[in-house]
């Protein structure tokens, strides 16, 4: 009986401490103003979560049988031109199923890859054509953003899902 007490004294003080405690206000301050000592993205759990840290060139030179079989599939349906090395497109890009879809993208909008690669990676390609407008401030776009910027015309988010939809469907072809 007594150790039952006791839990349920922890759990209540567990519960009680982990319940947040409104800031007293100065009369000076406004009542909107958060503590100095707390910041939302100091304590950002997802930070914590550690994603996929390999970039996509670095994925393909560790798994040289994908890149192999990634590079014939995207060269048979005409997505990758012949002759491309797929390790060289997808150079700047930090995931390699972002590659992939930007590569099907282009090839399904009949966009200029160089210039997505730069508005997606922030990263300017040698190769890049003069028509071609960066990302604004050099930071990197979102996807879909970045096809919206190239192709207005386009539905860029429905372009941007099926892209992504057909990488991971890709590399996981190639990977098998």
């Amino acid at each position: 009986m007594k150790v039952n007490r006791i839990v349920l004294f922890a759990a209540v003080s567990f519960l009680f401490a982990a319940l947040p405690v409104p800031a007293q206000t100065s009369p000076d301050s406004q009542e909107g103003d958060s503590p100095r000592w707390y910041s939302p993205s100091r304590y950002n759990p997802m930070k914590l979560i550690k994603r996929n840290s390999k970039t996509a060139s670095e994925h393909l030179a560790a798994d040289n049988d994908l890149e192999i079989k990634l590079t014939t599939q995207l060269q048979r349906l005409a997505v990758l031109p012949a002759r491309t090395n797929l390790k060289d497109a997808c150079s700047d890009f930090k995931d390699l199923t972002l590659c992939v879809a930007a590569l099907r993208a282009s090839h399904a909008l009949k966009m200029d890859f160089s210039c997505l690669k730069w508005d997606v990676t922030g990263v300017k390609p040698k190769p890049v054509a003069d028509a071609c407008a960066g990302p604004a401030g050099g930071k990197a776009m979102r996807f879909d953003k970045a096809i919206d910027l190239l192709k207005p015309d386009a539905d860029a988010k429905s372009e941007a899902k099926t892209a992504l939809e057909n990488a991971r469907n890709d590399i996981k072809d190639a990977s098998s």
